[in-house]
């Protein structure tokens, strides 16, 4: 190729490209900022509107609706979603994927604006944000003390400032504790009796309470600022404050009120309970004092694109530093910087791991020389991956790093397949150049196409739109990168090193005397002496491990190798030539095809039975649920082998019959259909249902036999013969093509189920308590502690348990959501967040304990409990989450009442399993008194409805009468009336409203009315609608269980009133739409990759061929779903499409090879021998590179690399929560590209033959000549 031609005359530059490429591609990783997932944008916009002491339903009217009306007018809206609570508004305007975020901030801030003057005047200003997973939280440095509440707060306050200083930190929040304020509490009795108003002590203290330029005066040549400064000093010169003075007497404000510079009233509450500490070696050990502590809350954001590790260190270096009172106890909670660097070093281990077994796997194949010209591939193709990345400003994630180890054995593809046919042209003779240019010439072209193939699996995958598009995208675009990386390496850096440093056997040096060795080994022992007592650890390591590897490889290793590739691998090729003569020249003989097409039914027979049996088939005891019990899965297993032979056996007949011809097929087609209706209607007498696909399939296999002995008799029938294939080539097919059928019908009748994404053990549990509506914090508190209480009883008794926690935090009074925070603080709701143990230090599954806590906390009166756990993926719906809309929103609160107590007794029925956490959001029965104004009435007295309201609220909630300041500090002034006051709903009647010097009772202009009202609204694009939600049990696909939920409803569904609707939305919403585009994506990706085939060949048929091999490599992917029981999820499919790519390039390779034996002149059958043969090393090295790279994240084989460099702690550790999540992506990949390689040498050789056969016989047909290369078959 002219490029590898250039990159070899300017060999020099190559070196030294190289050598900035390793340097700078270190430097790049060691400086990119690393974070935990990428960094999505979300197309919302977020409208906040606050109106303190307004209704949920007036809040709804008088501030949802006339804003949704002007923002529903943007173009490029998705839906928009609104909630009305008490005193807020908050409206989720949601926009298509292709919209600018910036450009809808804008467009929906202008329509806020529009809707502002209709909107009432007492709202607050309107808070309008997007969603920016960079300011949420990275950490929680939680506060407790033995000492008040009050000095912890300040505390608190001042670590705020020094952790703020930290440059890399956004900001820090203080959550908790008790908030200053200067309270003026008046009297209402004191109030009346001097016959003032209540806003005129908020206006004379206002008046007074004003710091105000008065300009500047000239004196000589001075000119002095005048200011009047009437600011307080302290909270006590509020009490001479004059009010009024009538005939000449003050009113004080001590008259009427009583002011105190106290706390606001307590609106939440916060505890700790720490149970481990990790020491500074990093073990986990049991602390002594459990005590139940108050605690105060810092939350520390990051700025965007700054390094969460590096961040992380820093706020614990202050938190290190930072003088703490005596008695002060500090934890840190929800710190990502610890899930980020636990993840780079799971993954960097399974690299590492994967490393190894690649390099293990070319040493076996190419000797010590040629692996390591091979493997440098793999540093350099990352290198060059990681200076991109750092250029383009992506950040380090567990995504791009999941996605460097799928690429991790593909790196080294075509490296293999060039540097092995540069070495097979240096044995030819050639010098060391002139094989590197003539062997990268004669397969470069084969390699660009491959690789092409590959990159156009996953170019399709870069318009994934949404949520989840915006999170996996990085995924696809590291593998594009890594992978054009590698083709550079192959194609430039690769023949240059290969020509510098290739050597022949019999070139190789003579080995050192034996004083050499031992010499170099006692330096290396000093050096490693040395540096161990300089404490340099890394390099004690390498100077320990590299003559040991050295030592190891030269006594073990190289003689397997050697007797490998000198001996074991030329029987391997001398068997595989004999297995495709026998293939492609032997003729096809079928004895005794009766005895094999009875025992085909039988065994057919046998496995149904079984199957139904162990209650598959009936949908009764899927494995996914959990497991089989012993009595099922003893029938399952020899059902599903019983099966696979029968319809293997049929499907043997039923495709020879289209080889080899006959109509006994029809015959036989019939028979095995009179079976399958005896069969059918022995099972309809059991007591279980037949699903209606297990029917379709049991007689879908007599129609095709009989169809295909119809198509078989009809092609070769006379003398034509078009299909007709008289040797062995007959018996692979039928085989491949029967077991297709057959697996695809075993994964049908025995699902392993459908998920979206995996599920991991989790690190954190939130349970979140919801009392009724109006529940005060005391109350709550109450009911949080009730529910701490139960957890403590449930880790003394289990204390498998107990070892799993690290700490408790209690919070009363929160909102929003358990992982991300946010949302408006609601009185009613607690929160009690569970810190467990990492994952290599549970002694049990952390969904186990998730399981028991849900279930310990079963029956707290009059509480809805949610149990809630981390996730690694993108945040999604619930599993099941139906809306329910329509017309009248009482019809629609009693549809929600009926779903809900449906599903509840479902649940208790057992018709519905894994559903928990059933609930709605109506949030009914909040109490509230309503005061309905006498229009007339108030008209009399000179009042008006705003008049009245103003004063209701003024002396309940308060009026803010200014800020009191002192030093940096400053705290509200809050005017109401005392306690005693408003300590009841009598109290309100008490209040009087002043007009012309007249206290006008509240009771002689209203009337007043207790009940109960919503707590809340929600609507869906200008629609009222209710939502009916509940979760997946632990170890049960959400899928699974929204189908049996559907089941259990269909009846329902079908009797509603008309215009009223359910829609199931959420995760299931959001999987049918990446099903979708995933589907697209395949059939894109299968397009490109045969276009891309079709320009390298120039024809039709091969590319053909391969296509059919990527649809065969599903017999892998399926059996090896089934063996692990691995649900079919989000990434499943994503393996699949990756497979494609995969899976093309190795019969690219084999069959460009065997065209050009062609192309010399030797007849076909014997280029497939030659060129299989030939090419039988690089395709099992490129598979077996590949599968080993993934085995160590698929199975969870984790040696601690980091630890053994730095600390000399190799720990070894088998699975972990990337394995979780990962696992069923490396699962199809793995048995998909196993199965995949023997189609590569054995089916493919023989279906190009086939192929070519059908051809010749079709040009023979039309009279063409036959072409060059083929005979006669």
């Amino acid at each position: 190729m002219k490029i590898t031609n250039i990159s070899i005359k300017y060999r020099t530059s190559i070196v030294v490209l190289t050598a900035i490429i390793a340097i700078g591609g270190l430097y790049s990783y060691v400086t990119i900022p690393k974070e935990a997932a990428p960094s999505i944008e979300i197309p919302q916009i977020i409208v906040t509107l606050l109106y303190p002491g307004a209704s949920p339903d007036d809040v709804e009217s008088l501030i949802t609706q006339p804003v949704e009306r002007e923002v529903q007018a943007i173009n490029g809206i998705k839906e928009i979603r609104s909630t009305s609570t008490q005193g807020v508004s908050t409206i989720i305007v949601e926009f298509n994927p292709d919209v600018s975020l910036d450009d809808a901030y804008q467009k929906v801030r202008d329509k806020v604006d529009v809707a502002r003057p209709t909107l009432p005047s007492e709202i607050e200003e309107p808070i309008i944000s997007e969603i920016d997973f960079d300011e949420f939280p990275i950490m929680t440095v939680n506060l407790a003390a033995n000492y008040s509440l009050s000095q912890l707060k300040e505390v608190a306050e001042n670590l705020e400032d020094e952790i703020e200083t930290i440059q890399e930190v956004l900001e820090v929040d203080v959550v908790g504790g008790l908030e200053r304020e200067v309270q003026i509490d008046v009297d209402l009795n004191a109030l009346q009796g001097y016959n003032l108003a209540f806003m005129d002590i908020v206006d004379a203290i206002r008046a007074e309470n004003t710091n105000m330029p008065g300009g500047s005066v000239d004196v000589d040549r001075l000119n002095y600022l005048v200011r009047v400064d009437g600011t307080f000093d302290i909270p006590d010169e509020i009490e001479n404050i004059v009010i009024e003075a009538p005939g000449g007497q003050p009113i004080y404000v001590r008259d009427v009120a009583d002011v105190d510079f106290g706390f606001k009233d307590r609106a939440s509450y916060a505890r700790l309970q720490l149970f481990r500490t990790e020491t500074d070696d990093g073990d986990l050990v049991r602390t002594d004092d459990q005590d139940i502590l108050q605690v105060i809350s810092l939350n520390v954001k990051k700025r965007s694109g700054e390094n969460i590790i590096l961040t992380a260190k820093a706020v614990q270096a202050t938190v290190d530093e930072f003088a703490f009172p005596q008695g002060t106890r500090i934890l840190i909670t929800g710190d990502q910087s610890e899930d980020v660097q636990n993840m780079i070093d799971d993954l960097e281990n399974n690299i590492i791991s994967g490393l190894i077994f690649v390099v293990a796997v070319l040493l076996f194949f190419l000797g010590v020389r040629t692996a390591t010209l091979v493997g440098v591939a793999i540093p350099l193709s990352m290198f060059l991956s990681f200076i991109i990345f750092q250029a383009f400003g992506y950040t380090l994630n567990f995504i791009i790093l999941f996605s460097l180890i799928i690429a991790l054995g593909m790196l080294v593809d075509n490296a293999v397949v060039i540097v092995e046919n540069i070495y097979r042209y240096r044995e030819m003779g050639y010098s060391r150049f002139e094989a590197a240019r003539r062997g990268t010439a004669e397969v470069g072209g084969p390699v660009v196409a491959s690789t092409a193939t590959t990159v156009a699996a996953f170019v399709p995958m870069l318009f994934w739109p949404g949520i989840i598009g915006e999170f996996m995208r990085n995924m696809p675009l590291t593998l594009i990168v890594t992978l054009s990386a590698s083709l550079f390496v192959a194609l430039i850096i690769n023949p240059v090193i290969t020509g510098i440093f290739v050597r022949l056997e019999s070139e190789e040096r003579k080995k050192s005397r034996r004083s050499t060795r031992l010499g170099s080994l006692l330096v290396l022992l000093l050096l490693a002496v040395l540096m161990g007592l300089a404490n340099y650890k890394m390099l004690v390591v390498f100077a320990i491990a590299i003559p040991a590897v050295i030592w190891i490889h030269a006594k073990c290793f190289k003689p397997i190798g050697d007797y490998f590739a000198q001996k074991l691998l030329p029987r391997i090729i001398t068997t595989y030539r004999s297995l495709l003569t026998w293939m492609l020249y032997r003729d096809y003989n079928v004895r005794r095809p009766w005895l094999r097409n009875t025992g085909a039914l039988a065994s057919l027979t046998a496995g149904f039975v079984l199957l139904i049996g162990s209650g598959l088939l009936a949908g009764v005891g899927s494995p996914v649920a959990g497991g089989l019990s012993g009595p099922a899965l003893l029938l399952m297993i020899p059902g599903i082998i019983f099966l696979l032979l029968g319809i293997l056996g049929t499907m043997l007949h039923c495709l020879e019959s289209i080889f080899l011809g006959g109509w006994k097929s029809v015959r036989a087609g019939l028979i095995f259909g009179g079976v399958m209706l005896v069969i059918l209607f022995l099972i309809r007498l059991g007591p279980q249902e037949i699903p209606f696909f297990v029917i379709v399939n049991l007689m879908a296999l007599p129609a095709i036999i009989c169809g295909t002995g119809l198509l078989g008799a009809i092609f070769n029938r006379r003398k034509r013969k078009i299909l007709l294939l008289t040797d062995n080539r007959a018996r692979l097919l039928t085989g491949a093509m029967g077991a297709f059928i057959s697996i695809f019908t075993v994964f049908q009748l025995a699902p392993t189920g459908i998920e979206f994404f995996p599920e991991n053990d989790p690190r954190q549990v939130w349970v979140t308590l919801e009392g009724a509506l109006g529940t005060n914090v005391d109350a709550s508190n109450n009911i949080a502690a009730t529910a701490h209480d139960r957890i403590l009883n449930l880790l003394d008794n289990t204390p498998e348990s107990e070892a799993n926690l690290k700490s408790v935090l209690v919070n009363v009074g929160v909102g929003g959501d358990a992982m991300f925070g946010g949302g408006a603080q609601s009185s009613e709701v607690s929160r009690v967040t569970l810190n467990l143990a990492d994952y290599a230090d549970r002694e049990e599954a952390s969904t186990e304990t998730l399981s028991k806590i849900r279930d310990r906390l079963q029956g707290i009166p009059g509480t809805d409990i949610t149990v809630e756990q981390s996730q690694l993926g993108p945040p999604t719906g619930l599993p099941v989450n139906i809306e329910i809309s329509g017309e009248d929103f009482a019809m629609i609160r009693q549809i929600t009442h009926e779903v809900r107590q449906m599903l509840v007794e479902g649940v208790e029925s057992g018709e519905i399993q894994g559903l928990v956490d059933v609930s709605d959001d109506l949030n009914e029965g909040r109490p509230e008194m309503q005061v309905h104004i006498d229009r007339e009435r108030a008209a009399r007295f000179g009042l008006n409805t705003s008049n009245i309201a103003t004063t209701i609220r003024a002396a309940i909630n308060g009026v803010e009468a200014g800020k009191f300041r002192t030093g940096e500090d400053e705290y509200d002034i809050t005017v109401r009336l005392r306690e005693a006051d408003r300590a009841g709903l009598e109290s309100i009647k008490n209040l009087t409203v002043l007009h012309e010097g007249n206290q006008i009772p509240v009771t002689a202009v209203a009337d007043f009315d207790v009940g109960s009202g919503l707590g809340s609204v929600t609507r869906l694009d200008q629609q009222r609608v209710s939502t009916v939600t509940g979760s997946a049990a632990p170890g049960i696909p959400g899928p699974q269980v929204l189908a049996s939920v559907q089941r259990y409803l269909t009846e329902y569904e079908a009797n509603l009133p008309v215009g009223y609707a359910m829609t199931y939305t959420g995760e299931s919403e959001e999987q049918e739409e990446s099903f979708a585009f995933l589907t697209t994506v395949l059939l894109v990706a299968v397009s490109l990759i045969f276009m891309i085939m079709v320009a390298q060949f120039n024809r039709v048929t091969v590319p053909f061929i391969i296509m059919l091999a990527v649809g065969f490599s599903l017999i892998g992917v399926l059996l090896g779903l089934i063996l692990t029981r691995t649900p079919f999820g989000l990434f499943t499919f994503i393996g699949i499409i990756s497979l494609a790519g995969i899976v093309v390039n190795n019969n690219i390779v084999l069959v460009d090879y065997i065209m050009q034996l062609r192309d010399r002149g030797m007849d076909k059958h014997a280029a497939i021998i030659e060129g299989g043969a030939t090419r039988l090393r690089p395709v099992l090295l490129t598979a077996l590179t590949t599968i080993l790279g993934l085995i160590p994240l698929t199975f969870g084989i984790n040696i601690d690399f980091v630890g053994l460099l730095t600390e000399w702690r190799p720990n070894f550790q088998f699975g972990s929560e990337n394995t979780q999540f990962w696992g069923p992506m490396g699962t199809a990949i793995i048995s998909g590209l196993v199965f995949a390689t023997f189609l590569t040498l054995v089916i493919v050789p023989v279906m190009y033959s086939t192929f070519d056969s059908l051809a010749n016989r079709l040009r023979s047909i039309f009279g063409r000549k036959q072409e060059a290369g083929s005979e006669k078959d």
